[in-house]
């Protein structure tokens, strides 16, 4: 996968004339306090224009790949599934309109809400320049997410993601009943590939299937989630990175792989799905070995031989991540 050229030819020009050295020291040390803070939200957030800006160049392409992927999975599931509108929330400088709007193309109203006026200019800033429609003309709004209530319009599409890490657990609660309440079509929550971001995410898809909610990704079932609590789903999305990105983080390789934990709850029922591949296939000689979550709410780990042509071959092309 690779960035949208716009949104790189966006990126490099809002990086034009700037000090790569010093917005690699800002971007590192953001990093650094959050990964210090394990993702609470309790270190510095990127509040001056070269901390979003830095934060951007270094994160974005990352969480725009993650968003991308937890979107195409679920247009798998649900293909009649065609959004007219979306909202997210705690919008940064824009990732997952971005990939909303490379997933969908009927998209033609977007509203983004971000909490830090620094990172919504730079959002603004880098959306003016899309080829999309619905990037350029996306409506932005500084708005706290915590705010007692928070009001909400209903759209077809809800998206937050990288954010409900910095909440507590009585606040995700609230905020995630508001974005129920505001999601007519599917409601997205995307957290970082960690022990700590998937007890998030599986703590969120209790309370949603308490509600009522279908799940359409990335779990073929509703009942109890059958991950062991000393293991943690998650997945992962290869990104190339551009150039400005490899200068950045004195990178050498030429991509890097995101590791994410999501789940989409929609009001739309599924197509079914025998199973998802829930880690790398293990390809040995005569045999591929494959972990899989069922619909039945189990895992299991069958494993692939050459005697059964077609799974044979199902299992040669299958990846981590994708519906079995």
């Amino acid at each position: 996968m690779e960035l949208p050229a716009d949104l790189q030819v966006a990126l490099q020009g809002a990086l034009r004339g700037k000090a790569i050295a010093s917005l690699a020291e800002t971007a590192a040390a953001l990093s650094a306090c959050y990964r210090a803070s394990h993702g609470r939200g309790d270190g510095p957030l990127a509040r001056s224009a070269g901390e979003a800006l830095a934060y951007a160049a270094y994160r974005m392409p990352a969480t725009f790949a993650a968003i991308f992927s937890a979107l195409q999975a679920t247009q798998r599931r649900l293909p009649s599934f065609a959004p007219l509108s979306m909202l997210d929330l705690g919008a940064g400088s824009g990732a997952a309109l971005w990939a909303a709007s490379g997933c969908f193309d009927s998209l033609q109203q977007a509203q983004l809400f971000e909490g830090e006026a620094a990172m919504l200019a730079l959002g603004k800033t880098l959306a003016a320049q899309s080829l999309a429609p619905v990037v350029r003309a996306a409506s932005w709004a500084k708005a706290d997410l915590l705010a007692a209530p928070l009001a909400l319009p209903e759209v077809d599409l809800v998206t937050c993601a990288y954010v409900l890490g910095e909440l507590g657990a009585s606040a995700r609660t609230t905020l995630l009943s508001n974005m129920w309440q505001a999601t007519r079509g599917v409601l997205l929550l995307v957290e970082p590939g960690t022990p700590r971001g998937f007890a998030i995410i599986r703590a969120l898809r209790a309370e949603l299937i308490a509600i009522g909610a279908h799940i359409a990704a990335p779990c073929p079932h509703v009942d109890v989630c059958p991950m062991p609590t000393d293991d943690w789903c998650h997945f992962a999305q290869r990104i190339a990175r551009p150039s400005f990105q490899r200068t950045l983080k004195g990178a050498t390789l030429g991509y890097e792989d995101e590791k994410f934990s999501y789940i989409a709850a929609t009001r739309l029922p599924p197509a079914a799905l025998e199973a998802r591949i829930i880690r790398h296939p293990q390809v040995r000689s005569g045999t591929i070995e494959l972990e899989l979550c069922t619909q039945a709410g189990t895992l299991v780990s069958p494993t692939i031989t050459k005697r059964n042509k077609d799974s044979w071959r199902a299992a040669r092309d299958a990846a981590w991540g994708g519906e079995w």
